[in-house]
C-alpha cells in the first residue's frame, strides 16, 4: 500500500474564488506534475472540493469552478500523476463550504449571538477563521449530510485515487442552529447551555454529545468513500487536535481515519510532541505531518521558509515514522512557485530520501516520562463561568503539556506522548497528568493498571477523578480565591526548591487547587497567600501581591504508592515562565525516575530520542532552536547505561568515539550537530 512507503508529499492548496476571469486562467496540470516529479514528490494532494465548495471537475452536485471552463482538473491531475509514478490524495472540504452556505441558508451554522459566519465583517483577523470569508454549514443538518455523502460518492465512483483528505472535521464555533437545538433537546430534554460550567454533569454531558456528533459525522463521510472503494485510505484532518473543547476534535474523529495526520504550525517543539502522539494513535504508518512552505503560515503567501527550516520540519516527523507534506497555496491565476520546488524543496526531499531505511514499525521509543494527552473535554478550570458565545477560548489544556515537554527537553529527560487507551501498556517510569479536568472511568482504570505495574504518577493542578483522590488519600477543598499564590518549601523540599525559601516562596500567577490529606505523605511545600485579596483595590504593595499569609496547607506532596510513588502539585507549575520555577519542575520529575535511560551533556535546545531496535539501539538527535539561522551545537556527550561496541552517525558515515565508563555505562561523543543526526549503535 502506498501509505507504507510514501514519505515525501506535496499538499497543493487551491481555495480560489471564481468571480474574476483571471482566476485559474494559467492553470497547467502537465507543468504542475512535471515540477512536482522533479522536486521528488511521492504523493500530491489534488484539490477536488475546496472551502469555496466549487467542484474542480464536472459534477452533478453543486457547481463547478467557472475558471475551469468545463475542464476536468481532477481527472487530468490523477492521470498525469499516475503516469509519473506519483500517488494521489484527493481533497474534500467538510463544513467549510461557501457554495452550500450561499445556496442553502437553512444549512448554516448559527452561533450564540444568532449570527452566521458570513454576517460578520472582521477581515483584519489574521487567523484562518476570518469572519466573512468562510461559509460554515452544520454537520448535524440532514440535508447537508446527504449532500456531502453524494459529493463524496460521486468523486469516489468517478476517479481512481489512493487516498482522500477529509478537511475541517470540527465545529469552528458552538452551533445553536435549529437542528442542533432539536437533537440536543431530544437526547436530554434540556435546552443547550450558554455558560461554561466545568464541573456541571449537564455541561459535561452536553460536550460529550457534541463530540459524538462530530464522530458520527466523520464516520458518515468516511463510510461514504469506503462503501464505494474500501481500499482508499482516509485521513480526517486532525489539525485541531491541539485546540480547545469547542472544536470537538477527539478520539471520535481519528477513529474514523486509516492513519493520523493534520496541518500544524506551532514550531519544532509542537512537531516533536505531536509526532510522538500521532505515532501512537495512527492505525498505520507513516502518519502525516503537514507544514507550510510559507513562513510562518499560509497567510504569508509569498514568504518561503529557508531550506534548513523546511528540512528540520521534515526530519522531526520522519524520525518518528511520519511522512511530511508541505502545504503551499496555488496562486489565484493557477501558477505555482516553480523556483521553490526546483530548488529548496528538491534539496529537502533529496536529503529526506536517505533516511526511511533507518526507521519503521519495528522500533520502540525508549523514554523515562510519558505525557498523557486525552482529547475529550479539552478545557481548563480557568474558563469556568465564562460565556460560551465568546469565541476566544483558552488553550491551557495543550499549553500545559507543551510546557512540560519543553522542560523535559531542556532537562534532557526523554519523554513520550501517549493517548488514552495506551496508559496501562506504558513502559515509562513516570506518567504525567497535567491539570486534566475530567478523567473518564475507563481512563482511570488504565491509570490504576499502570500504577499496579509499578508506575509513578506526576499530577499537577486539578485532580480529575475521585479515584485519584483515593490514591492520594485526600479530599478536595476547592480552588483558592486568590489568583496569585505561593509555594513555600519545607525542610524536606528545600533541595528541590533551589532559589526559594520561606521568605521568598515560589510564585504562581494563578489560583491553586487545595487538598486535605490523610495517611502518610511528605510535604515538600505549603501554601502561602498575599497579604490582601487579589483582584481587588486593596494592596500591600501597589505593583505586586507579596506573600503575607503562610499556611500549613500542603501544596506539593510526595507519597509512596505500592511499588511506585505519586507526586502532586497544587498548580501546574510548568505553566510559569521563570527559569528557577522550570528547574524546580525538572527536579520534581527526577524524584520519580530511578535509573535514567540516557544522560545528555548538551544545551537545552538539543533533543535526544532513543529507539530500541531488534538489532541494536538508535538515537535521533535534533537541534530544535526555534529561531533561524540555527547555531551549530558542538561537543555533545550522550551516556547510555549499558556497554556499546560502536556508534555510527549514519548522516555522515562517521564512526563516533565511545568511552566505556567505570560503572559500565557508555559515553558517545558527538563533535558537531548542525540540524539533526541519526546514530546507529551496536
Amino acid at each position: 500500500m502506498w501509505t507504507k512507503g510514501n514519505y515525501r508529499r506535496i499538499f497543493l492548496d487551491m481555495h480560489i474564488n471564481d468571480d474574476k476571469e483571471e482566476y485559474l486562467s494559467k492553470l497547467d496540470p502537465e507543468h504542475i506534475v512535471s515540477v512536482m516529479k522533479e522536486a521528488g514528490a511521492q504523493m500530491l494532494v489534488v484539490k477536488s472540493r475546496p472551502h469555496t465548495g466549487l467542484a474542480m471537475f464536472p459534477t452533478e452536485y453543486g457547481r463547478m469552478h467557472r475558471g475551469l471552463k468545463g475542464r476536468d482538473y481532477v481527472g487530468e491531475m490523477i492521470e498525469l500523476c499516475h503516469k509519473n509514478g506519483i500517488a494521489v490524495q484527493c481533497y474534500f472540504s467538510q463544513i467549510f463550504d461557501n457554495y452550500a452556505y450561499e445556496t442553502h441558508p437553512e444549512w448554516r451554522m448559527i452561533n450564540g449571538e444568532g449570527k452566521n459566519s458570513r454576517e460578520y465583517e472582521d477581515y483584519t483577523n489574521d487567523s484562518m477563521f476570518r469572519k466573512g470569508r468562510y461559509g460554515l454549514v452544520c454537520p448535524n443538518n440532514e440535508e447537508y449530510q446527504k449532500y456531502a455523502v453524494n459529493c463524496l460518492t460521486e468523486m469516489t465512483e468517478k476517479y481512481q485515487f489512493e487516498s482522500i483528505f477529509m478537511d475541517m472535521p470540527f465545529f469552528p464555533e458552538v452551533c445553536y442552529c435549529p437542528t442542533c437545538r432539536k437533537k440536543y433537546y431530544e437526547a436530554t430534554g434540556r435546552e443547550m447551555p450558554t455558560k461554561i460550567e466545568v464541573n456541571s454533569p449537564e455541561f459535561r454531558e452536553w460536550q460529550a454529545i457534541r463530540e459524538k456528533w462530530m464522530g458520527d459525522f466523520t464516520k458518515m463521510t468516511s463510510d461514504a468513500v469506503h462503501n464505494v472503494r474500501p481500499e482508499v485510505t482516509i485521513e480526517q484532518n486532525l489539525c485541531m487536535i491541539v485546540d480547545p473543547w469547542v472544536y470537538c476534535t477527539t478520539d471520535e474523529v481519528y477513529n474514523n481515519s486509516d492513519y493520523a495526520g493534520g496541518d500544524l504550525y506551532g514550531g519544532y517543539l509542537q512537531a516533536s510532541f505531536i509526532s510522538k502522539f500521532f505515532r501512537h494513535i495512527s492505525k498505520s504508518l507513516p502518519f502525516e505531518f503537514i507544514t507550510s512552505r510559507c513562513d510562518p503560515s499560509l497567510s504569508h503567501h509569498t514568504t518561503t521558509k529557508s531550506k534548513d527550516e523546511l528540512l528540520q520540519a521534515t526530519m522531526i516527523p520522519l524520525a518518528h515514522d511520519g511522512a511530511v507534506s508541505v502545504c503551499d497555496g496555488m496562486n489565484p491565476d493557477g501558477t505555482i512557485a516553480d523556483k521553490f520546488y526546483k530548488n529548496i524543496m528538491k534539496d529537502v526531499f533529496a536529503e529526506a530520501e536517505k533516511y526511511p531505511k533507518y526507521i519503521g514499525e519495528d522500533r520502540e521509543i525508549v523514554a523515562d516520562v510519558a505525557i498523557w494527552y486525552p482529547t475529550h473535554m479539552k478545557i481548563s478550570m480557568s474558563e469556568n463561568g465564562g460565556d460560551i458565545v465568546n469565541d476566544k477560548f483558552c488553550k491551557e489544556h495543550i499549553d500545559t503539556k507543551l510546557n512540560m515537554a519543553k522542560i523535559l527537553k531542556q532537562e534532557h529527560i526523554p519523554f513520550d506522548v501517549i493517548p488514552s487507551g495506551k496508559i496501562s501498556d506504558c513502559k515509562c517510569q513516570v506518567l504525567v497528568i497535567d491539570d486534566i479536568v475530567q478523567i473518564l472511568d475507563e481512563e482511570m482504570d488504565e491509570i490504576k493498571k499502570y500504577v499496579k505495574n509499578g508506575g509513578n504518577l506526576y499530577i499537577s493542578g486539578h485532580v480529575g477523578h475521585p479515584d485519584l483522590l483515593e490514591l492520594l488519600e485526600a479530599k478536595s477543598l476547592g480552588m483558592t480565591e486568590h489568583n496569585v499564590t505561593y509555594m513555600s518549601p519545607t525542610a524536606e523540599g528545600q533541595e528541590i526548591f533551589v532559589g526559594f525559601d520561606e521568605l521568598a516562596p515560589l510564585n504562581i500567577q494563578a489560583s491553586m487547587e487545595q487538598l486535605e490529606f490523610k495517611g502518610e505523605h511528605t510535604v515538600l511545600a505549603t501554601l502561602a497567600l498575599p497579604y490582601t485579596m487579589t483582584g481587588t483595590k486593596d494592596f500591600a504593595s501597589i505593583h505586586s501581591n507579596p506573600p503575607g499569609v503562610f499556611t500549613e496547607q500542603p501544596t506539593v506532596v510526595l507519597k509512596d504508592l505500592g511499588n511506585g510513588k505519586l507526586l502532586w502539585t497544587g498548580s501546574p507549575m510548568e505553566n510559569q515562565s521563570p527559569y528557577l520555577t522550570k528547574k524546580t519542575v525538572g527536579r520534581l520529575v527526577k524524584l520519580l525516575i530511578k535509573n535514567p535511560s540516557v544522560q545528555v551533556e548538551a544545551p537545552a535546545c538539543v533533543e535526544v530520542i532513543q529507539w530500541k531496535k531488534k538489532d541494536g539501539i538508535q538515537l535521533t538527535v535534533f537541534n530544535e532552536q526555534e529561531n533561524y539561522p540555527f547555531i551549530p551545537v558542538n561537543d555533545i556527550v550522550i551516556t547510555l547505561p549499558e556497554v556499546v561496541k560502536n556508534a555510527v552517525d549514519v548522516s555522515t558515515g562517521e564512526v563516533l568515539t565511545v568511552t566505556i565508563n567505570a560503572d559500565g555505562s557508555s559515553s558517545i561523543y558527538l563533535p558537531k550537530l548542525e540540524l539533526f543526526c541519526f546514530v546507529d549503535i551496536k
